[in-house]
């Protein structure tokens, strides 16, 4: 057999005609490959982190050439400035988290480039400790070893708030544990009280309940109207009786919306197409979480933070 050897100018040939070839093809089907978004959600027990895959799941399903995962996050300061910093395109945060990240407000250091899509739905802060640490009041916190949830989450920036507004945060023992780590440190009595901020009912709150009998830790109605005066995304609110075991008043708490954020200079038809998707698709986001019931035209633009043009054009078209 007759060996032929080629060249290295016939070898240079034959690869630059592969690359050119590789390239054609690359470049002839990546049209066809889908534009990847990224959603920040929350941690697992949340509400966040399920109902962000839902979101993912109806935007992938139902719009051509775009596909959006989700990531799960500490919660809202992270998420804003993920949002903001363009290393995810979508959020979900409280609306304080996301007013100070757009205004350059504590805990963020500058403004971060953030508008809503919509004011998904109100939630509660629950402030829960167990029968017999004898704490009836905030006032009994003083001296308590007490979670004020994960660094970087709507709830921790929340606690402080009020913590401070109190003259309280000095004089407790603050934890940052995410949901699961504070009920686990609240039943193993490593902490004697948590704050969470999510909406009823909630399964992380009915897993302590399950094994131990809670205890709902009420604000005053002085100190709900001192926080109502001084912060414009705060409201007075009640978690309603019976919404837990053995909970058989009212619960006088503060309430913050939850909105969903993206960056300021995504397209204003890529924005308006996500909104109208998402509010044509809500009973696939009921089925995952029934907070989604919640999600409404009614509702949709009622925030402090501003709407996204795109999103804007859509709910301007509902109204006509």
């Amino acid at each position: 057999m007759i060996k032929k050897k080629f060249s290295k100018k016939t070898i240079g040939l034959i690869s630059a005609a592969l690359i050119f070839g590789l390239l054609f093809v690359y470049n002839l089907y990546r049209g066809d490959r889908p534009h990847l978004l990224v959603v920040s959600t929350g941690s697992p027990g949340g509400v966040y982190y399920p109902l962000g895959g839902a979101i993912s799941e109806v935007i992938s399903r139902n719009l051509d050439g775009v596909r959006l995962d989700s990531e799960s996050t500490s919660g809202s300061v992270e998420n804003i400035r993920l949002v903001g910093n363009k290393e995810s395109d979508f959020a979900m945060a409280t609306e304080n988290a996301a007013f100070k990240g757009a205004e350059g407000e504590y805990p963020f250091s500058r403004p971060y480039p953030v508008l809503a899509l919509f004011n998904m739905y109100s939630a509660p802060l629950h402030i829960i400790t167990l029968e017999g640490k004898g704490i009836e009041t905030m006032e009994d916190l003083a001296g308590r070893r007490v979670s004020i949830d994960a660094p970087g989450s709507g709830t921790e920036e929340m606690a402080r708030t009020l913590l401070g507004e109190l003259g309280l945060l000095d004089q407790i023992r603050t934890e940052n544990y995410n949901q699961q780590e504070a009920a686990a440190a609240l039943r193993d009595g490593n902490v004697d009280a948590v704050f969470w901020n999510f909406a009823y009912p909630a399964s992380v709150v009915m897993e302590v309940s399950a094994t131990h009998r809670i205890v709902f830790i009420p604000l005053e109605d002085e100190d709900i109207a001192l926080i109502e005066e001084e912060y414009p995304y705060f409201a007075g609110d009640a978690i309603p009786a019976g919404t837990y075991d053995h909970q058989d008043e009212d619960i006088p708490v503060i309430a913050v919306n939850n909105v969903l954020v993206a960056r300021a200079d995504l397209d204003d038809e890529l924005a308006y197409n996500i909104t109208r998707i998402l509010f044509s698709n809500r009973e696939r986001l009921i089925e995952v979480h029934d907070i989604a019931r919640r999600i409404s035209l009614e509702t949709a633009t009622e925030t402090s933070v501003e709407i996204h043009p795109g999103a804007a054009r859509f709910f301007k078209e509902m109204e006509e």
